[in-house]
């Protein structure tokens, strides 16, 4: 956890770059790979994996901005329901959680599980029921967390696939990234 807070090389022009890539990506995946039941509620999304990069690369400083700019972003950029300001408090949970785990590129296993079942857990279960229950009432939000937990647990093995390989693609090409920029 050396250095795990330090803001020092995190907000560097070639890392900004990486993430505004990412954030990009992220935008696309959430318009174009993401399944709607309502406007409350998603089935299926491939958004996730872009945050989790850039909080395992990066650090938690970078998720914080990356789960504000990236949701933010993605929600003016395709408009589905009201905006909601408190679900960039959930990207940024999920965010902080996968840079606690995944920091430095520590893409196991069983560390990709943790990650992907504590975001299920506090994030998805737990945030999101929160901010659903505030503006669409407790009814809609237990029919909407019942189907929500079936569609995460179909997904799990999905989502700890895509984030071990995308991970470590992206692990590659950033050491390349960094070695080629050293070479200079």
């Amino acid at each position: 956890m050396k250095n795990f807070f330090s803001l020092k090389n995190v907000f560097t022009v070639r890392n900004l770059t990486i993430m505004a890539l990412l954030a990009a990506l992220d935008v696309v995946l959430a318009r174009f790979t993401t399944i709607h039941i309502s406007a409350q509620f998603t089935l299926v999304s491939f958004e996730y994996i872009p945050s989790t990069i850039v909080s395992a690369l990066f650090g938690p400083w970078a998720g914080l901005v990356f789960g504000i700019v990236s949701d933010t972003v993605g929600y003016f950029s395709n408009p589905i329901g009201p905006y909601l300001p408190v679900w960039a408090i959930s990207a940024i949970v999920a965010n902080l959680i996968a840079a606690i785990f995944l920091y430095r590129g520590k893409f196991s296993w069983w560390r990709i599980i943790i990650v992907r079942l504590l975001v299920m857990i506090i994030v998805t279960m737990g945030l999101n029921f929160i901010w659903q229950s505030l503006y669409f009432g407790a009814s809609a939000s237990l029919f909407f967390n019942t189907a929500r937990i079936i569609s995460n647990i179909v997904q799990l093995p999905i989502q700890v696939i895509l984030i071990r390989i995308f991970g470590k693609l992206s692990l590659n090409a950033v050491d390349r990234s960094l070695a080629a920029h050293k070479s200079f």
